[in-house]
């Protein structure tokens, strides 16, 4: 009796840790899903009930993930006025450009995602319901986690992006931009910044922090205020962010300090590799000189790069018989006959093939998310970045020496025959490679902890402190020109330049009254 009595007691002590969690994915982007993905399930398998409103929806979910669908963000997305839908031309803008167009795109998304009847569903929802957290994707700006806040009665709420860009966090944690040392995720420079780089990327940080400020907020404000006239400004309940979960990892990026509420969470989305599907094992398995895997991820398709790259990209890979090449490729139209050697599907299990042994080198777009695999699993690249991080994150690679960079704008197989015999023939310079990789691979595995576990235990902190704002720092409630202390810079400069006005006033006085004295003398 008394054992059932426990059992009971057990039942009802895990139900009641249970909490009810809302979990905002606004963000039209398959790879920010699959990050996000592992969060929810991994927070779902602790016991929690989390209701994940996205633009994306898992099949076969747990039981207790409930999704509603933000429907029609990816189909309208792209048609709206202001938004760019080339990768490639995103690629060729300038920062101050591709900043403007992320802001823009928070706002346009916000008008995108009020009409959804995923949201009206969510918002239906009883007046005396509540949730316990809110977790949401701030990249696609403060609308929906601000609407979700002031519907439930403002429950701690932590934001969380598949992004590593510290300086998009500035107005959540109070985060500085270290100008002189990082070089902004836009900006496509090595870390080593001469003066007029450092200079630009002085200007391209406050231009993103000044944007979200004066432009960002304000816009987002206004639109959402014509549906809900009685919620706090935006910008304010983003400021009283708890934590944010960044996908971030000192070693396998720039590193910088920031503030104790952003919690490294980098590479949360690996997980312990699954059986490879039979065509793919089979392939991988008997490839005696090793697989290559081609993938350009999940926005930028292959299908998408035209016949002349997709034909130079088959030529080079026609000259090397030797090895296997798997290559995503999301359409069964091929412009010429694809060669022996070259096994084309619209899906491959990333991860699991980067975790097998015999796959010797990834050929890829420098996503984050990849990036993070590849040195997890320990596999070099040949990078190929289009847009946005894509160009620092092959940079930093180049520069710990796991890497080789290449265009995919003007892509030649001469160029990618070349970087393939580098890190894959040339036996000199493939034990550098592949040296410096398992060395960075081997630093980035060596944590107390996996960040998903990290991810789940600072969630469950929140739940455990939900009043508690002790980890957010005073700079957010500064203005900005204060929290750099231009207040105090341009009156010492004005006061530098006042004593040092005087002293050549002076001089000039001097001089004139010299000049006077020698003209009455000649009189």
């Amino acid at each position: 009796m008394s054992r059932c009595v426990f059992l009971l007691l057990t039942v009802i002590c895990s139900f009641t840790h249970a909490a009810n969690i809302l979990y905002i994915d606004g963000v039209a982007s398959p790879s920010h899903f699959i990050w996000h993905k592992a969060l929810i399930n991994g927070l779902a398998a602790k016991g929690h009930n989390v209701t994940a409103l996205s633009v994306d929806v898992e099949e076969n979910a747990p039981m207790n993930v409930s999704y509603i669908k933000m429907e029609g963000v990816y189909e309208s997305l792209f048609e709206e006025d202001g938004m760019e839908s080339d990768f490639f031309e995103i690629g060729q803008m300038n920062p101050f450009s591709v900043l403007a167009m992320f802001n823009e795109y928070a706002t346009i998304g916000c008008k995108l995602t009020l009409k959804t009847a995923g949201l009206r569903q969510l918002l239906e929802y009883p007046r005396e319901f509540k949730f316990d957290l809110i977790i949401s994707d701030y990249l696609n700006g403060p609308c929906i986690s601000a609407v979700a806040q002031h519907k439930f009665g403002r429950p701690p709420y932590i934001a969380a992006t598949a992004f590593h860009g510290l300086t998009t966090t500035n107005m959540m944690s109070g985060a500085f931009s270290y100008s002189a040392s990082v070089p902004n995720h836009e900006f496509n420079t090595p870390q080593s910044m001469g003066y007029c780089q450092r200079f630009m990327n002085f200007l391209y940080n406050h231009w993103e922090e000044l944007l979200k400020i004066y432009n960002m907020y304000p816009k987002v404000d206004k639109i959402v205020r014509k549906e809900f006239p009685d919620i706090p400004y935006v910008g304010d309940l983003d400021r009283d962010t708890r934590i944010i979960l960044l996908n971030s990892n000192p070693v396998i990026q720039y590193s910088e300090a920031s503030m104790p509420n952003v919690i490294s969470v980098g590479g949360m989305q690996i997980v312990k590799p699954k059986e490879l599907p039979e065509d793919l094992k089979k392939l991988v398995d008997n490839a005696k000189n090793g697989a290559i895997l081609f993938s350009l991820g999940t926005n930028v398709r292959s299908d998408m790069l035209g016949d002349k790259r997709i034909i130079e990209i088959l030529n080079a890979m026609s000259q090397f018989p030797e090895y296997q090449f798997l290559w995503k490729f999301e359409s069964d139209a091929m412009p010429i006959e694809v060669p022996k050697n070259v096994y084309i599907r619209k899906w491959m299990p990333q991860n699991d093939l980067l975790a097998h042994p015999n796959l010797k080198l990834f050929i890829t777009h420098s996503g984050l998310l990849s990036t993070q695999e590849a040195i997890y699993n320990g596999v070099p690249i040949i990078g190929f970045p289009v847009f946005a991080d894509q160009h620092q994150n092959i940079n930093y690679c180049m520069e710990q020496g796991v890497g080789k960079r290449l265009s995919i704008k003007n892509v030649k197989s001469s160029e990618l025959v070349n970087a393939i015999r580098e890190l894959m023939t040339d036996d000199r310079s493939v034990a550098c490679y592949r040296e410096n990789m398992s060395r960075l691979s081997k630093i980035f595995r060596d944590q107390k902890e996996p960040p998903l576990e990290r991810a789940i235990w600072w969630v469950e902190w929140v739940l455990r402190h939900p009043t508690s704002k002790i980890l957010q720092s005073n700079a957010v409630r500064l203005d900005w020109f204060v929290k750099y202390s231009f207040d105090v810079i341009v009156p010492l400069v004005l006061a530098g330049l006042i004593v040092l006005s005087i002293p050549i006033k002076i001089m000039r006085y001097v001089m004139c009254r010299k000049q006077g004295q020698v003209k009455t003398k000649r009189e």
